[in-house]
């Protein structure tokens, strides 16, 4: 159990009228309990506000329970999550499990009214719902081998007065993976992932009242190859995501943070550890 406190004041100059003034407690409640030995329940249910760039920083915890408290909100946003989650340990090889959340948004939002009306932004708030599935099973069938497999599931609801074009977005995917360790250091990874998505978006073109629908379904190959150098010093990985350049129709609900990428993408990272 825990609670955090937030004041937010923001002003957009000293001329113009206080756009946003929010004081606000979060309670944060959370539970992890072991029945068996092999089974894990998990509950959470927390506050927050979401603050601006600078003042992210924190030293609270980012998870209650193993569900994140942070995200890329608009600054000011109030939100609450709620979920529940099982994670099983079958064999010594074998584990999966559960997690289910949702989370309902205040979001703040601002307009100009129009003249003859001074240009002084007039504040509004909208209500947001997001909710959230995920299954997964992992394997372990040999020492140098991980297998996985995995669902996910996304809806998103935004108030048709301020959406981001974005009214509804029901997303689906399957991750499948496989990664290959050798003991001398080298290692190799495959994932084929399925996606749907049904989502009633603004399209660029159309004006901002008009809302159409759209889905699409698709396959999203990434890969990568590396080396683990000697002592722990850090990894040496070379890959490519959507490997063979798949076109396809997608809306991102995080424009600051693309999930896959719309075209074939190589990359190449060092990462090094001190011991």
């Amino acid at each position: 159990m825990g609670a955090s406190g937030d004041y937010y004041d923001e002003k957009q100059n000293d001329s113009i009228t206080q756009e946003i003034d929010k004081s606000q407690f979060n309670p944060k409640f959370g539970v992890t309990w072991n029945p068996f030995p092999n089974t894990t329940l998990r509950g959470a249910a927390f506050r927050t506000l979401t603050r601006t760039l600078i003042t992210q920083q924190t030293i609270e915890p980012t998870q209650v329970a193993g569900f994140n408290q942070f995200y890329d909100d608009l600054r000011a946003t109030e939100a609450w999550r709620y979920g529940v989650a099982v994670d099983q340990k079958f064999t010594q090889s074998v584990s999966g499990g559960v997690e289910l959340s949702k989370r309902d948004l205040t979001v703040p939002w601002s307009e100009l009214p129009p003249p003859p009306s001074p240009p002084v932004p007039v504040f509004h708030e909208a209500d947001w719902k997001e909710s959230f599935g995920r299954a997964y099973l992992y394997w372990t069938p040999h020492k140098w081998l991980a297998l996985s497999a995995e669902y996910l599931y996304e809806k998103f609801e935004r108030a048709e007065e301020f959406n981001f074009n974005l009214k509804d977005v029901k997303t689906q995917s399957f991750p499948l993976g496989i990664k290959f360790f050798h003991p001398s250091g080298f290692y190799a990874s495959l994932r084929a992932t399925y996606w749907k998505q049904d989502a009633v978006i603004n399209r660029l073109a159309d004006p901002i009242e008009v809302f159409s629908s759209g889905d699409d379904s698709f396959w999203l190959f990434d890969a990568a190859i590396g080396y683990r150098l000697p002592k722990r010093y850090g990894f040496i990985t070379v890959g490519a995501t959507n490997l063979f350049d798949k076109d396809f129709k997608y809306a991102d609900t995080d424009f600051n943070n693309n999930r896959i990428q719309p075209g074939r993408f190589f990359f190449a990272k060092v990462t090094l550890a001190i011991p």
